[in-house]
């Protein structure tokens, strides 16, 4: 309750500029996101993703550039800025609710997708004295370890909270977040501030209607398919090999986990053939 009541305080004292008698106000913040990979693999995955902030709604909604595009040519406009994709499509939205301290999105596992509900405050940021400039705003840099990976954000105190992502609860608008390793990063490469009209409609939760697994529960159901995947027979009785990562952006198999051994199996037998 303590970490709810914060983050809620947080959220309406960063907001108060931005409220609008007269209108709804949207904050749109353009990202670029990169995974890296590791160096044995050398994959790289560059896209852009926009988080589109509704101060007076409490909730934001995180996803492809090109699924919501805020309407832009007019200072206001009668049309919705999120317009959702058919039921079960939405795969890429991230839907967060400063309210209730939720979020929701989809996440797979080896090709089937869950609906995950996570906590915006599940992040122990250590904020730094260092500071500077992005795309114009005075920016402070935070840290913290976040499942698996050491990461540092720079957010500004000038835009209401809000983050791309999970990434969130900081004093003010996170504006960039790379992990250490330089696995994966979000950078803001453009912000548009949007006036719509009073009768602007909420944009509801796409996930409302479907069954959300916690954290702890996604986690233990990842590891479940990665065994049973593991142990897969075809018809004709050839067991495959197959290898389900431990970790990709989060970690969802402990690396001293000993229920799930397929990776480490598959490790001695490709440097025994070496």
């Amino acid at each position: 309750m303590r970490n709810l009541y914060v983050l809620s305080l947080l959220f309406m004292v960063s907001s108060t500029v931005w409220a609008q008698k007269d209108s709804i106000q949207s904050l749109t913040i353009k990202y670029n996101y990169t995974v890296r990979g590791n160096a044995a693999k050398n994959i790289t995955y560059k896209g852009g993703y926009n988080l589109v902030l509704f101060s007076d709604f409490g909730i934001s909604v995180y996803d492809k550039e090109e699924n919501i595009a805020p309407k832009v040519e007019s200072p206001v406009s009668n049309s919705a800025v999120i317009e959702w994709k058919p039921k079960g499509k939405n795969l890429l939205t991230l839907y967060k609710n400063y309210a209730g301290n939720e979020m929701f999105l989809k996440s797979d596992i080896n090709f089937r997708f869950f609906v995950q509900k996570d906590s915006l405050t599940i992040f122990d940021w250590d904020i730094k004295e260092e500071t500077k400039t992005i795309l114009g705003y005075n920016c402070q840099a935070a840290t913290t370890t976040f499942r698996g990976r050491n990461y540092k954000a720079w957010f500004t105190t000038a835009l209401p909270v809000c983050g791309p992502w999970k990434f969130d609860s900081l004093p003010g608008a996170i504006l960039e977040v790379k992990a250490l390793d330089d696995y994966v990063s979000w950078e803001a490469i453009g912000i548009i501030a949007n006036k719509q009209k009073t009768d602007y409609p909420k944009p509801e939760n796409p996930f409302v209607l479907d069954k959300a697994l916690t954290w702890s529960e996604f986690k233990l159901l990842y590891k479940e398919k990665a065994i049973a995947a593991s142990k897969y027979i075809t018809k004709e009785g050839e067991k495959l090999n197959i290898v389900t990562a431990r970790m990709g952006v989060e970690r969802y198999i402990e690396e001293d986990d000993k229920d799930y051994q397929a990776d480490k199996v598959m490790k001695k037998i490709m440097n025994g053939n070496k």
